[in-house]
């Protein structure tokens, strides 16, 4: 399963909430931008009709009225302005009379389109203008006192400010705003994530791959991280927990390496007992007879020598060498008056002579263990022979198992070369003589070759371990 580092996940979350923030905030300016940009008209509005008031006041009280239109004209190319009049009430038509200036208009009913004394704006938004209607209030309360001029009482409508102004560049200008707006709040964005950024691989990433490596290092050499090299509290208490942690893994390796070493040894000692306890049970039926001393042992290390240049594995060598010691166990059933007749065999004495095979076979053919599951195969087949006329099954080339006909071989080469009660050793031609004649009918052929090929070094060892080299 493939998973997302740190840096990715906070990137994308940041991204995440950076995106909803931003279109929160275009949505909202969406929403009132209507309002913003009408209220920004409407604003400049009044500042253009404020100042059109304190001009003509000015102009008023310095006597020279005469002058107005060049200070209207000029407000007019200055301000993006349509067109600008001063419509005049009936009181200041009743004081001062009729205007003949194309700015000023005379208006017996504007009472009537004043309401309230407030300003009045209607918007043509399709071509992008809007007429305002700022009325011209009477008041003493102001530094421009129009009472010192006028025949009027407070709050009377003196006249009114007509205002058609072109909002084409006002909307640039707004746009322009919001772009800058939108510009500098992703600029806040980026910064944020580049100094989030920063701020994970210094505090959170860095630390981190670093806690893993100084761990491991830290395992190995058996040494502690140093904690506190970390500049964050929760990282300085990551290393110290690495550092129990692998102080209480370390302890427990020790613990399991003398466990192990304790558990080899016992081990050792079991397989020792065990292969001591096979030797014991196959010197058992050795004890009878005089004539057999030394023959397990000697059958053993033969037996691991040939099963060597056969080719065999090193467990299985092991296996015929320990298991090959209770070939004839089955004997301790046979009366000492056949096992130990010093003549020939009769027929009937030799069928229960034959027996032993099987009774060798039963006792060990219901253990578990490797060692004595192959002793009781080899105690079964050893005396199978490769043209089929052994006994007691009657198998055959390789239907007889592989450690059974190894110990054939050998049990017979160790009979011929010792002494027995019922003749004497033969020497190596009289073997060698045999070994080729029962080539293919007794043995297999291989297996003759190679004790044919060895047999000088066999028959020292035969003589070593013989009773009389003890």
């Amino acid at each position: 399963m493939h998973k997302r580092t740190l840096k990715r996940m906070t990137f994308i979350r940041l991204v995440q909430i950076f995106t909803i923030s931003i279109i929160t905030i275009l949505m909202l300016l969406a929403l009132s931008y209507k309002q913003l940009f009408q209220l920004s008209v409407e604003t400049k509005a009044l500042e253009i009709a404020n100042l059109v008031k304190a001009g003509l006041t000015s102009h008023m009280k310095a006597g020279i009225m005469s002058k107005r239109e060049y200070f209207l004209n000029e407000i007019i190319r200055l301000q993006d302005i349509n067109s600008l009049h001063i419509i005049r009430s009936s009181n200041i038509l009743k004081q001062f009379g009729n205007s003949t200036l194309k700015q000023e208009l005379n208006d017996l009913n504007l009472e009537d389109k004043i309401i309230n004394t407030e300003p009045n704006f209607t918007w043509d938004y399709n071509e992008k203008k809007v007429q305002a209607l700022v009325p011209y209030i009477a008041s003493s309360k102001e530094q421009l006192n129009c009472l010192e001029c006028h025949n009027a009482q407070e709050n009377d409508v003196l006249g009114a400010i007509s205002l058609e102004i072109d909002i084409n560049q006002s909307q640039s200008i707004m746009l322009k705003y919001t772009y800058i707006i939108i510009a500098f709040l992703l600029f806040i964005a980026l910064l944020i994530l580049f100094n989030m950024f920063n701020f994970i691989e210094r505090y959170l990433s860095r630390p981190l791959a670093n806690i893993i490596s100084s761990g491991e290092e830290a395992y190995q050499s058996h040494k502690q991280i140093q904690s506190e090299e970390y500049e964050i509290k929760e990282m300085e208490q990551l290393a110290e927990n690495i550092n129990h942690f692998t102080g209480d893994v370390i302890a427990r390796e020790k613990a399991l390496e003398r466990k192990n070493d304790e558990l080899s040894k016992l081990n050792e000692e079991i397989e020792l007992t065990l292969e001591e306890t096979i030797m014991a049970m196959g010197n058992m039926e050795e004890l009878r007879s005089e004539d057999t001393k030394f023959h397990t042992l000697r059958v053993s290390k033969l037996s691991a020598l040939i099963a060597k240049e056969y080719g065999l594995s090193d467990e299985d060598i092991k296996l015929i060498q320990f298991a090959s010691p209770l070939h004839d166990i089955g004997k301790v059933g046979i009366a000492d008056s056949i096992l130990l007749k010093p003549a020939k065999l009769t027929t009937q004495e030799y069928e229960i002579m034959k027996t032993h095979a099987v009774l060798g076979y039963d006792v060990l053919k219901h253990s578990q263990r490797s060692i004595l599951n192959t002793a009781s195969i080899i105690a079964y087949s050893h005396h199978e022979k490769y043209d089929g006329s052994g006994y007691p099954q009657g198998l055959s080339g390789d239907d007889i198992p592989q450690c059974a006909r190894i110990v054939a071989i050998v049990d017979v080469l160790d009979a011929l070369a010792s002494k027995r009660i019922y003749k004497e050793a033969w020497n190596i031609e009289s073997i060698e003589s045999l070994l080729r004649e029962e080539s293919g009918k007794a043995f297999e052929p291989r297996l003759v070759e190679i004790v044919l090929d060895n047999l000088f070094e066999y028959i020292d060892l035969i003589h070593q371990y013989t009773d009389e080299a003890k």
